[in-house]
């Protein structure tokens, strides 16, 4: 049992228009890219789905789901930071 279990105490990281390219070569169709995104010791390009809305981490075509509130907060939070600087 060596993986690790996703609980609710995962903390994200986003950096808004951060380096995506890294972890997702080309921009898919219906996919807006918003930056980076990091939860624990993952990290990946952070994008929205543009006909549900959802924030998902993509990294190599692979999407992972977050958790939506902590994804939409911790974009408002790390924008908001952005502006004041």
């Amino acid at each position: 049992m060596g993986g690790r279990a996703m609980t609710s105490r995962s903390r994200l990281t986003v950096t808004p228009g951060g380096p995506w390219r890294l972890y997702q070569h080309i921009q898919l169709p219906g996919w807006e890219m918003l930056g980076t995104v990091q939860r624990d010791h993952e990290i990946g390009a952070l994008a929205r789905n543009l006909r549900t809305g959802q924030l998902v981490m993509l990294r190599g075509g692979a999407a992972s789901t977050l958790d939506q509130r902590k994804a939409a907060a911790s974009m408002a939070a790390a924008t908001n930071e952005r502006e004041r600087s």
